[in-house]
This record gives structure tokens, sequence and C-alpha cells, in this order.
């Protein structure tokens, strides 16, 4: 059983998105960041991702320490996939030792890098309840949702990233999130700026989608685009990448001033 004697705060982060969005990336490189900013900070990462074969980052803490997918097809009789849905599912038998881990490491921080398929994780009632269940004791929690750059340059693909981005904040509605444009190096100035007025002003994507698509498409979008101009504003877009130390200055700005909100103490 875990014991968790201590009074101090500890900020506990998940990155959700799309696959090749840049979770693991960004998981290890702001734990980097914040242990160079202040070494006195104890930060730790934990892979909550059954079925990945390279991290490009060490896992404080590994799911697959207590979930082997190969054995899992072994003992099933399933395919990846299927294996990859069902390891999902069992990770719950293992709450209490990954809670016994966090209480041993008594971090500050504890950074959660979440599967690939962003389904896995966001749409099957394992996300949330792994995320209620590590909520424990003095954890207060966020969720960082990345839109990643290389499908947000037209009005279409920031539509879909938007919608998936609603619906992992209305899975998780408990917790704050904030979304983050991920590998934002990867574009010049202007179109960060094109993208993050699009999520701070739905008129101005509403006018971009009737000039830049066309079609089905152009209609879809169009719909889809009055739909969150009714609704209003929805999470600040935070430009950021791994390549450049003031994008993740940004991004740790964004977590701290979360944390420490009076709406943050509700969660």
């Amino acid at each position: 059983m875990f014991i968790q004697s201590r009074l101090k705060k500890i900020l506990l982060n998940y990155f959700i998105g799309t696959a090749g969005s840049g979770k693991s990336t960004l998981t290890g490189d702001l734990k980097h960041y914040i242990s160079n900013r202040n070494p006195e900070v104890s930060v730790i990462t934990i892979n909550l991702d059954p079925g990945v074969r390279v991290i490009s980052y060490a896992p404080d803490i590994d799911i697959r320490d207590f979930i082997v997918l190969e054995e899992v097809m072994e003992k099933y009789g399933l395919g990846p996939n299927g294996a990859m849905i069902l390891a999902s599912d069992l990770m719950v038998n293992y709450l209490d030792d990954i809670k016994d881990e966090i209480d041993e490491f008594n971090p500050d921080w504890i950074l959660a890098d979440t599967a690939g398929q962003l389904e896995l994780f966001a749409f099957r009632e394992t996300g949330p309840l792994i995320a209620s269940a590590l909520g424990f004791g003095s954890i207060q929690r966020s969720v960082s949702f990345l839109f990643d750059s290389n499908f947000v340059l037209r009005p279409n693909g920031f539509i879909s990233t938007l919608l998936l981005a609603a619906s992992v904040q209305f899975r998780f509605r408990r917790i704050p999130q904030i979304n983050v444009l991920s590998k934002a190096d990867l574009l010049d100035e202007d179109q960060i700026d094109m993208i993050v007025n699009w999520s701070q002003d739905f008129k101005a994507l509403e006018e971009s989608t009737s000039e830049r698509e066309g079609g089905l498409i152009r209609e879809l979008s169009m719909n889809l685009s009055e739909v969150f101009l009714q609704m209003g504003s929805t999470a600040e877009l935070i430009p950021c990448s791994t390549k450049e130390e003031h994008g993740l200055d940004l991004l740790f700005g964004y977590l701290q001033r979360v944390f420490d909100s009076d709406k943050s103490k509700y969660y």
C-alpha cells in the first residue's frame, strides 16, 4: 500500500495527442528543462503506453514493467491491435504499484506520457479512471493536448484537431486542459500567428475556411466552424518547440499558472 504523508503539492501533467504529435519528446525534454532550471525540483516521468517499442527518454516509472504486449498477445491469442486494447485496459490492475513508485520518488512534478493511439487513453474508460486514481493525496493534475503542426496548417485539419481536443476536454472534464501547438519550429512566424489566431477567433477560422477549402470539405468545415463560433472560446493554443528553449519556457509558465490558479484547487 502507498503511504502519502507529505504535505507538499505535487503537479501531474498528462500529455495526450495523436500518434507522432510529439508527446514522448516533449515529456523527456520538459523533464530535462525543469531539472536544469531548478535542480532542487524533483521531476519524474511515467510511460503509460504498454505497446511502445522505443522511447526517446528513460521513464522513471514504466507500465511495460508490469505489462508486456507480446505476452498479452500470446496469452489471449490476440493480434497487435487487440492486444493493445486489452493491455490498455489491464493497466488499471497496476495502479497501486504505480502509486507506490510515485510515493517512493516523492516528486514535485510528474510528467505522464500516454499511448500513441489517442483513443486508447482518451476514449476508453481506462484513461479517465487512471487519471482519477493517480490524483491521490496532494497531487494536482492537468492535461496538455498536442496539436501537431503538420496537420493544422489548413482550416479543415485544424478543425479536426480542435474536435479531438474538445472531446478530450469533455472526457477529462474535471482536469484543467492546455492546448499545445507542438513542433512549432516547423512553422514560420506568420503560420504560427495564423493558427493561434484561429484558436482565439473562430470568426477568423470561419473566414479562412470559406477562402481556402472547397466542395464538401468546405461545407462541413464551415458548419463545424459555426458550431465552435457558437460555443465560444476553448483553451488557448500555446506554440511550443523542444528545439527552442523559449517554447519550453512558455509551456512551463502556462502549466505553473494552471496549477497555481484558484480553479486548480477544485480538481
